[in-house]
């Protein structure tokens, strides 16, 4: 039985035809050598590779093996401070959609297309600031989901 399962392994490793990642097993190592994850056992196969070799996990963190590495505004201090510290004129600027708070904003969260990423958050700009009352962390997750 033992031959079997080898062989059967050896199969659906080699019998890949295509880079498609499948949503069922995500990134990692599995999802790279497993291809055409197109049957029950490729996946099963895929995600047994990925958590047995704990490397789905050093994808996400490093952007590599077929994983994009995320991108965590919550967590980034530097922006939490900022956003804090600014609420009143981060809201004029996103409101006008321009403004060095605005900019500063973009530089913070790494932002490459910086034209693109004012005018979403000025079309936004009701979502991010619902109301009289909302905090930094709102504003936050606010801008977080609509970037996503």
């Amino acid at each position: 039985m033992k031959k079997v399962y080898i062989i059967a392994s050896t199969l659906l490793l080699t019998s890949s035809l295509s880079a498609e990642v499948h949503r069922n097993t995500g990134c990692g190592l599995g999802s790279m050598i497993i291809e055409n994850q197109n049957t029950v056992a490729k996946q099963v196969l895929a995600a047994t590779t990925n958590g047995t070799f704990g490397n789905q996990t050093f994808g996400i963190t490093t952007g590599s093996l077929n994983c994009n590495k995320p991108y965590t505004v919550v967590s980034n201090e530097k922006i939490e401070k900022f956003v804090a510290d600014n609420m009143d004129a981060l809201a004029v600027d996103i409101a006008t959609g321009n403004g060095e708070n605005l900019d500063t904003l973009s530089t913070l969260m790494q932002v490459d297309d910086k034209a693109s990423f004012s005018k979403l958050l000025k079309a936004n700009f009701s979502k991010i600031y619902s109301s009289a009352d909302v905090t930094s962390a709102d504003v936050i997750d606010a801008i977080s989901t609509i970037t996503g």
